[in-house]
């Protein structure tokens, strides 16, 4: 249970850290700190980091590779007063500093050499805190926890400030839903760009647990990561439905994970088929496996379903069942006018309560658009439009459809498909680019992109994948590319994506 007494993480951390001063609070493959290290190493660079802002200075970079120093960058940056701002450092060096720039961050912690326009100010232990050449202030955020970008339709990124108040009450509201405590280990499985982290680690530092920093080496590796969970003796383990069908794949016959307790799943629609195979070998009899759909938007989680055999047997093809609205949290289901649906029609998910955040930064058209304030259902709410599209069944459970733009999510991570095709369209001598998701004969899903080459231009494929490498982070790259004559126009003259998937 998170028994949670403060209003902002650091705070409940140093709560953590007062009752379990001694227990492991982060581990990697390299070493191990306790609460009271990390409470004392984060208090170290909160110091510095305050005597190095200025006034009004909300958002800190943190461009740090996945360890166990990782999470103390996080708080040491919280404490001083500000929010993180990941920054992958495998991310290509050009959305690295789109990142930056956009969010206007002055000041970066880092665990590498200072890049282009910075200069480093200083060392705190394993972290080197940085200056960038930025002379745009930042807007105030406040209450600032930190702030994820996300896929833009335009080309560029959108960054979503989430504050405080938003993550405290998305672990509140799974108070009850969660048997979890300072005996658990955790798995921080993800990227801190991608919100699924937050969950993994706030979830195990606000309750005194253990959180394992799962290298990124180790998270591509199936067969190394099926062993670590029983080295570690994991209880907490979070995946998207893609790693879990890997994850299966590598355990062998007989393997068992006697110490998992939950598995939840997020980032993407579920495969009911690996679910049920999982129960049927019977890798971990006591785990409790939860569907959790979520959202940058609205912090990290919106809706809880455990999962049985006989759920999965009965679902249908094309709908996913995700159950039913977080304690804080509540979904209306709109159609294309945004009236409410009957149960049994479907419609996009607009979601209201604590975890739905306040827009983008600098983003007011688009915030305008997706945040919305409305009294349709009775009573005047701040919606979060999603784009996803669902339906109720008469007992208000709900089951996830899909998106009707050109949005989709890909081992966890939501992609404008429009972002991709804007970068491919800015190569010289590509004329159109289109974009979409398509099985493999294997049944995985990759990205697939369709070029539209300048009739002079001696682009390869080759020089397009190496443009691309350089311009988009690893999981927005086109798996295949493939040159194409033209693509198909609706009768408006925009890309037809339907005519797209049924020429497939």
């Amino acid at each position: 249970m998170f028994d949670l007494r403060c209003k902002t993480l650091h705070e409940q951390f140093s709560e953590s850290a007062r009752q379990w001063p001694e227990r492991t609070a982060l581990l990697d493959e390299e070493g191990a700190l306790t609460y009271r290290e990390v409470d004392d190493l984060s208090g170290e660079l909160a110091q510095v980091l305050r005597s190095l802002s200025m006034p009004g200075e909300c958002v800190i970079g943190l461009r740090m590779s996945r360890t166990r120093f990782t999470p103390a960058g996080m708080l040491g940056i919280l404490r001083a007063g500000c929010g993180y701002l990941p920054v992958d450092p495998d991310y290509p060096a050009a959305r690295r500093e789109s990142l930056l720039e956009d969010s206007r961050a002055r000041l970066i912690v880092t665990d590498g050499p200072a890049e282009e326009r910075e200069t480093v100010l200083t060392t705190v232990g394993p972290f080197t805190v940085v200056e960038r050449d930025q002379a745009q202030e930042q807007d105030t955020v406040d209450d600032l926890a930190y702030v994820i970008y996300t896929s833009g339709s335009t080309g560029r990124p959108k960054g979503c400030p989430v504050s405080h108040a938003n993550v405290m009450a998305l672990f509140g509201g799974c108070a009850e839903l969660f048997d979890v405590g300072p005996e658990d280990v955790w798995t921080v499985f993800h990227s801190a760009s991608f919100d699924f982290s937050v969950w993994e680690l706030w979830g195990a530092l606000l309750t005194g647990a253990s959180a394992v920093l799962v290298p990124k080496q180790v998270s591509v590796d199936p067969e190394a990561f099926a062993q670590l969970l029983s080295r570690r003796r994991v209880t907490v383990l979070s995946q998207t439905p893609s790693s879990f069908n890997a994850l299966i794949r590598a355990l062998p016959a007989g393997e068992r994970l006697d110490d998992l307790r939950y598995i939840v799943f997020g980032g993407e629609a579920l495969r009911p088929g690996d679910v049920i195979d999982w129960f049927d070998r019977g890798f971990a009899p006591a785990a409790e496996l939860i569907n959790m759909y979520g959202i940058t938007e609205t912090t990290v989680h919106v809706t809880y379903r455990p999962l049985t055999p006989q759920l999965c047997r009965d679902a249908r093809s094309g709908r996913t069942p995700i159950g039913v609205p977080l304690p804080h949290l509540r979904v209306s289901l709109r159609d294309e006018r945004g009236q409410p649906v009957t149960d049994g029609q479907p419609g996009e998910m607009w979601v209201a309560g604590d975890g739905v955040t306040q827009g983008y930064l600098r983003r007011a058209s688009l915030t305008a658009e997706r945040f919305v304030s409305d009294d349709l259902d009775g009573a005047d709410q701040f919606y979060y439009r999603s784009g996803d599209w669902a339906v109720r069944d008469e007992h208000g459970e709900l089951y996830f459809i899909g998106r009707q733009d050109s949005q989709v999510k890909l081992r966890g991570f939501r992609i404008e498909l429009g972002e991709i095709e804007a970068v491919l369209a800015g190569l010289a001598g590509v004329r159109a680019a289109a974009c979409d998701v398509e099985a493999t004969a294997a049944g995985h899903e990759v990205l697939v992109a369709r070029v539209v080459l300048e009739p002079d231009a001696l682009l390869t494929k080759h020089d397009i994948r190496r443009y691309a490498s350089a311009q988009l982070p690893a999981h927005m790259r086109p798996h295949q590319i493939r040159t194409c004559a033209r693509l198909a126009l609706t009768a408006n003259g925009k890309f037809d994506r339907h005519a797209l998937r049924s020429a497939r």
